[in-house]
């Protein structure tokens, strides 16, 4: 996990073994979604680049490590060391699967540092409180049917909301209302869209 080589835009879809986390899965699930995606992830994270480092970029309550960048623990918008993240999610009994940018949809080194400054300036060094009332909506099966989500206002942000609205500022997605999208459907829809596949998995099998 240390060593890994981690790309700019690597997506984090998170399987954590607790009970709120597993509700979320099952939640979400989709029987005619891509196999590996009809369970879905509970959550999801970011990465990029941040003075020659690699971060963690996600929206959350539920880690107790402070902040990479501001340096006290958060609930909301906040940075961690990738394999450290990953540690947490299997000694909860849970793994992480990343998915990568296709080929030819890779980050040029302009749009990396575009979404480095992003992330870094407009989400990770302001305090953008978590949307739990987003989070809780965007699993909705009725409000997906129909469509209707409040503005995103993007001053909270629940964890699939956050990346999602920077995929689609680097045109890696179609716009849309950003809190439409729960982690399973976010994922779904961008490997579907051909710009994401998986790449791989990080579980306690893999990496006793």
């Amino acid at each position: 996990m240390d060593d890994f080589d981690w790309l700019p835009g690597d997506i984090a879809a998170c399987y954590g073994g607790d009970w709120t986390s597993k509700i979320i899965t099952y939640g979400t699930a989709s029987l005619v979604a891509p196999q590996r995606l009809r369970l879905g992830p509970s959550h999801v994270a970011v990465m990029c680049h941040h003075h020659g480092t690699n971060i963690w970029v996600e929206s959350t309550t539920m880690c107790p490590t402070p902040c990479l960048i501001q340096g006290r623990q958060l609930n909301g918008t906040q940075a961690h060391r990738p394999a450290d993240r990953i540690r947490n999610y299997i000694e909860e009994g849970g793994h992480v699967d990343v998915y990568r940018l296709t080929a030819m949809n890779r980050l040029t080194p302009d749009e990396s540092r575009l979404m480095s400054e992003i992330l870094v300036e407009q989400f990770l060094k302001k305090s953008i409180e978590y949307d739990l009332s987003g989070a809780l909506l965007s699993g909705t099966r009725f409000l997906q049917l129909t469509g209707i989500f409040p503005k995103t206002g993007l001053n909270e942000l629940f964890c699939s909301e956050l990346v999602s609205a920077v995929t689609m500022r680097l045109n890696r997605m179609n716009h849309a209302i950003p809190a439409r999208y729960n982690p399973g459907r976010l994922l779904r829809t961008l490997v579907r869209l051909g710009k994401y596949e998986w790449h791989t998995r990080f579980d306690h099998e893999s990496h006793r």
